[in-house]
Formats: C-alpha cells, structure tokens, sequence
C-alpha cells in the first residue's frame, strides 16, 4: 500500500493550481530504472543506461511533452541526419559541420499533482571540421589535436557571446577525462552560463566528447533547465545525479577498423592519454580589427639568429 501511495504521490498528470506550497521534494523521471542503450559509429557500438523519459500531461493544456530523437540501430556516421545551424556572427564561420543525432527530456515533479519542477535535456550531435577549420586535416584520434579540437568548438560555440564587453559564458571548467574503452577516452567538462550577474550562480551546461573517426567526434550536452544550481539543492541535486549516472555508465565497444586507425596514431605518439587539466579559456574572444597600414613582414633569413634585447 505504501508503495502505491509513493506511486500516486508523483504520478505525471499534472492539476494545475493558481498557489502552490514550497517544494522540498520532487522525483523524476517517472520511469526511473536505467534501461540499456546503444547507438553505432560505424563499427564501434556507443552505451549507456538512461531511465525511459515520459511526458508530462497536465489539464488545460498546460502540459509538456518530450521532444526526443534517437538514433535506433542506424549507423550515425552515414545516416540522413539533420544538420545544424547557429553560428553568432562574430563567430568564424565554416569551421564546424553538426548534425543531430539525439535529444531526450527527464521532467521531475513535485508531489501531488501540483507542477513540473525541473528538467534535464540531453541532445547528441555528430561534429566534424568545416572547410575553413583548421582541423580540416588534423586526426581526431590524436590527444593533443583532439584537445585542441574541443577547445576550438568551445570558443566558437562560446567564446564569441558577450554582453558588452563582458563574457556570457565560461569554460571549460570541470574538466575531467572519462575511459570508455581500453583505447578511447573522453572528455567530460562544464560551461558555466554568467551574463547578468550570474557568476557566483551560473546556469550549467555538461559536455562529453569523444572522437569516433579520425576526422569526427560526437557532441553530447545535459542542461539543467535553467536551475538554479548552487542555490536551490532541492532541485540540483536530482538533477546531477541523473545526468552523473548517465555519464558514468557511458563506455565504447571499439571496433577493429576503428581500432586500427587509432593504433596508426599510438605509433607515432606513444603517449595516448587526454591531459588531466585545462585551463580556463580567456573569453570573450573579439575578431581583429582590421589595419589601415599593412602589418610589417620579417625578412630576417632563416639561417641568421634572433637575438631578444634585455632592454
């Protein structure tokens, strides 16, 4: 019997109230069992367990549903995704290509049929180097360049927001590396969101990168919808603690061609680990400013020494 209270007590048909009693408890998803998942990138198989999302009917119309898209068993690296789009202007163009793959939403409750109280969105992409990025011929599969990699999409997914002179955002912080396979790892970090004074109070989005083919890596993004994290533990709390389930149950099955290609790369940089740390990248960024006299050219020979003067 208690059991079917505590079921009833967060069923997800929402009564809308015009008041409602300060919330110290809310639960979700509804579905709350991690049940296996699996996406393909080529011949390596990508899983994780994630509880089943659900919608969230309420009457009057003020309900919500979940928006998702999941790749099945299609192979992401060849299927007809949709791309997308939203560079800021500011921002280099060409340097990326995204295609969606994934997008799913947890909504948590409060008890009693009273409101939705908080949610998680997670979204996939399939990323790689556009035709003026500086990545276009780099290998993925190589820690130094995907770690370059990663900073470059930050700063033109980031970088460039500012309000005035000031950043709307900073990152990457939390950085941590994550091992899904014997060979492959990623790269889990957060973007704090700042701009109108929410420094001390960011709004928080987590990454998790990982390359899949020499010359593509997958995107995945948890936001928090918009929760006050460091300041309402009622409804952070939940919320980390699915998103952190789901990422730490992440790991890869890495196939022989996809294998091969990243032993080509061991050959040369015995080395294959993803740095522990990194810094703070300094937004916002600003383009140049273009010069009126044309910048001067260093005809010093190559072979004639550069001496630094101590004055």
């Amino acid at each position: 019997m208690a059991k079917l209270i505590d079921w009833l007590k967060f069923f997800p048909y929402i009564k809308w109230q015009e008041e409602f009693p300060k919330t110290t408890e809310i639960r979700g998803p509804y579905f709350r069992k991690p049940r296996p998942n699996r996406w393909f990138f080529g011949d390596t198989s990508f899983h994780f367990d994630a509880p089943w999302s659900n919608p969230v009917f309420g009457f009057g119309g003020r309900g919500r549903t979940v928006d998702s898209l999941k790749p099945g068993r299609s192979n992401i690296l060849t299927a007809d995704l949709e791309r997308v789009f939203g560079a800021f202007s500011d921002a280099p163009s060409g340097q990326w290509e995204y295609k969606l793959f994934y997008k799913n939403t947890w909504y948590f409750l409060s008890p009693w049929f009273s409101r939705v109280e908080a949610y998680l969105d997670a979204g996939g992409l399939l990323v790689s180097a556009g035709d003026y990025s500086p990545f276009r011929d780099a290998n993925f599969f190589h820690p130094r360049v995907f770690e370059s990699v990663v900073a470059g999409y930050l700063d033109t997914s980031f970088g460039y927001r500012r309000s005035g002179k000031k950043p709307n955002y900073r990152g990457p912080l939390n950085w941590r590396v994550l091992p899904l396979s014997s060979s492959i790892q990623a790269i889990v970090c957060d973007i704090h969101e700042i701009h109108n004074g929410g420094r001390d109070n960011p709004g928080i989005r987590r990454f998790i990168f990982f390359p899949v083919t020499k010359q593509h890596f997958a995107r995945i993004l948890f936001n928090f919808g918009g929760v006050e994290m460091y300041r309402d533990e009622v409804r952070s709390k939940p919320l980390l603690s699915l998103a952190n389930s789901i990422i730490n149950s992440m790991r890869l099955e890495v196939g022989s061609s996809t294998q091969a290609e990243w032993d080509k790369v061991k050959e040369t940089c015995p080395d294959m680990s993803i740095t522990e740390t990194f810094g703070e990248l300094p937004w916002p960024l600003f383009k140049e400013k273009k010069r009126k006299k044309p910048k001067e050219t260093d005809i010093t020979p190559n072979d004639i020494p550069k001496v630094l003067s101590n004055k």
